[in-house]
């Protein structure tokens, strides 16, 4: 006998994990099914940390930056535990003014900062005494298998129920109501949140829905300072742009941080990609932080992640029938899940979305 829910969503990612706290909060009975285990790394939600920043060259992205991160800050008293840690953001190089720009239209405060002034409050920096260089003191760092492990463990509490080691195999639209064919189990439910990351094409494809998610394999170098000191996230601008390198420092470990090249990797399928780093890229980055910090050493090499892409770069939030669609895209979602979550729950039970999603639309891709 098939098993009916309110809403099944597909995917427990960062973003998958927040819909179902947010639906199961609102009383919708909520199926979330996962096919490895919660927090598990061969996606785009595994590892340490994420970047937050409201630094973007758009103000609707800044906007919505600054709404994410109250989220955050509700979900953190929710859970009882930090997840989201201030450390300042700098953004590096002249490139970084359109950010500077889009900061100052969505009314946020940043500031310009000597070179002098820079490595007195971060000494481990070093910078060319001609840098341009701002700091924008709400930029942090997501604490992010803890989130996606507390989101999963918040949306049971509140009467989700959750399938690990799950295969989906088909989404399948039937009128007002959905199905999920699983390796195991058909499920049915009045809407279907597919938040599968780079598994999400194929599963859409199959409910009639065609749209642009394209996989890559990109990676993240890990080292630790010989000195161990404070440090902000930094994004370098002006360095091999587009592929511009950014630094996350791990906050419960003083002195760690990564460092990654950001959409550096190719086009790859999910389920045949590689777990082995690309030595070039890694080169690259170890020859940055050479040049960029204060001595250090690799600290737990180089791994491997999925990032999934639009062409212009921007999320994909949309309800098409019974379907909702959610791939925060391009390496930049993680920082918005709690937010995301909710655009998605309100998608779902047919509410007006929390932010404006216009520019979101799958119709843009037609």
């Amino acid at each position: 006998m098939t098993q009916r829910f309110d809403v099944i969503v597909v995917g427990a990612g960062a973003i998958g994990t927040s819909a179902a706290r947010w639906l199961a909060a609102r009383g919708r009975s909520t199926l979330l099914l996962e096919r490895y285990e919660v927090g598990h790394a061969r996606g785009s939600s595994g590892g340490p940390t994420r970047v937050f920043r409201l630094t973007y060259d758009h103000p609707d992205y800044v906007r919505m930056a600054r709404r994410a991160l109250e989220e955050w800050r509700v979900l953190e008293d929710e859970v009882g535990e930090p997840l989201m840690v201030t450390t300042a953001g700098l953004d590096i190089g002249r490139a970084g003014r359109s950010s500077a720009e889009a900061l100052e239209a969505a009314g946020e405060r940043f500031e310009y900062l000597t070179v002098a002034a820079v490595t007195e409050r971060w000494p481990a920096l070093r910078l060319d005494p001609a840098t341009e260089v701002f700091v924008q003191e709400d930029g942090g760092v997501c604490m992010a298998e803890r989130t996606v492990l507390a989101q999963g463990k918040l949306a049971v509490d509140l009467g989700a129920t959750l399938l690990e080691n799950t295969h989906v195999l088909q989404v399948v639209a039937r009128g007002d109501r959905a199905e999920v064919r699983t390796d195991a189990e058909t499920y049915d439910a009045g809407v279907v949140v597919v938040t599968a990351g780079p598994w999400a094409r194929p599963l859409l494809l199959g409910a009639g829905i065609d749209v642009p998610l394209e996989p890559s394999l990109e990676q993240v170098t890990y080292f630790a300072l010989d000195d161990p000191s404070p440090l902000p996230t930094v994004i370098d601008w002006d360095v091999t742009p587009p592929r511009t390198p950014y630094t996350v420092p791990d906050p419960t470990r003083p002195g760690h941080f990564k460092v990654a090249l950001h959409m550096s990797g190719p086009p790859v399928e999910a389920d045949g990609r590689s777990f082995e780093p690309d030595r070039e890229r890694e080169r690259r980055v170890i020859e940055y932080a050479a040049g960029r910090f204060a001595p250090h050493v690799p600290d737990g090499g180089t791994e491997t992640c999925l990032y999934t892409n639009t062409p212009d770069e921007n999320f994909l939030f949309d309800r098409i029938g019974p379907i909702v669609v959610g791939s925060p895209c391009s390496g930049h979602g993680f920082k918005f899940a709690p937010l995301s979550g909710l655009v998605l729950a309100d998608l779902a039970v047919g509410r007006e979305p929390a932010i404006p999603i216009d520019r979101f639309a799958a119709s843009r891709f037609a």
